[in-house]
C-alpha cells in the first residue's frame, strides 16, 4: 500500500571500495519510474562497458503499490540485488534506483564476502546523499462562477488546501490540491456550503 508522504533522493550520489582486490562503485539516484531507470542502466553498462558486472535494484511507486526489482547480474544468486535492494529498504526511501559497478580483481570473494561488498558500498553511498520526502495528493476540479468562487476559496483554506486557476478555460475552473485523505471531506462539505450548485471533480495526482 502506497503512503501519502515519501522519502526519496534529493539527488544522485556515489561511493567506491575495495576489497581483496575487486573494485566496487555505487551510483544511486531518484528515479520517477521504470523506464527511467532501464534507460539510466543501459547508459552506464555503456560507460562502463570493460566492468564485470553491474547489479541493480531499484524501488518505485506505481498506482497503488511500490514496485521492487533487482538483479544479480551474473553474480551468484543473491550475492548482489537483494543486498543492494535491503539498503534501499533499510533507508526507507522509494523512487530510488541503485547500480553497483564490479571490477573482478582476481580473488573470489565468496558468497557472504559479496553480499557484505555490495551491501557496505550501497550503504556508503545512501548515508552520503541528501534526501527529501514528497507530499502526494490528487487535484479537485471545480466549475464555479465567480459569485460562487469564494466558497471554494474558504473551504480550500480550511484545509490548507492550494488554490490555482485551470490552465485552459474562461477562468471558472478552479484546481484545489487536496491530500487522498481530505477528498471525501472536502467534496461533501462543497456540496453543503454551495447548497448543490457545486461539486468537485477528481483529476490528477501531484506530488511536491
Amino acid at each position: 500500500m502506497l503512503t501519502e508522504d515519501f522519502l526519496t533522493l534529493a539527488e544522485p550520489g556515489t561511493a567506491q571500495t575495495r576489497v581483496l582486490g575487486s573494485r566496487f562503485s555505487a551510483y544511486v539516484c531518484p528515479i520517477d519510474d521504470e523506464p527511467a531507470f532501464e534507460t539510466l542502466l543501459a547508459e552506464m553498462r555503456k560507460t562502463h562497458y570493460d566492468a564485470t558486472h553491474n547489479c541493480w535494484a531499484y524501488i518505485v511507486r506505481g498506482n497503488d503499490n511500490l514496485i521492487e526489482r533487482q538483479s544479480d547480474d551474473g553474480e551468484p544468486k543473491g550475492t548482489a540485488g537483494i543486498p543492494i535492494l535491503q539498503e534501499i529498504k533499510k533507508h526507507e526511501l522509494q523512487n530510488c534506483g541503485v547500480i553497483v559497478t564490479r571490477w573482478f580483481g582476481g580473488t573470489k570473494l565468496g558468497t557472504g564476502g559479496l553480499v557484505r561488498a555490495y551491501g557496505e558500498c550501497v550503504a556508503l553511498a545512501l548515508d552520503a546523499t541528501p534526501k527529501r520526502r514528497h507530499r502526494t495528493g490528487v487535484t479537485a476540479e471545480i466549475e464555479a462562477d465567480y459569485d460562487l468562487q469564494s466558497i471554494v476559496y474558504q473551504l480550500a483554506g480550511k484545509f490548507s488546501a492550494p488554490v490555482d486557476f485551470s490552465a485552459t478555460g474562461d477562468g471558472t475552473r478552479l484546481c484545489v490540491k487536496l491530500r487522498h485523505n481530505q477528498v471525501e471531506e472536502f467534496s461533501s462539505a462543497l456540496l453543503e456550503l454551495s447548497a448543490g450548485k457545486l461539486a468537485a471533480t477528481i483529476g490528477k495526482p501531484w506530488t511536491s
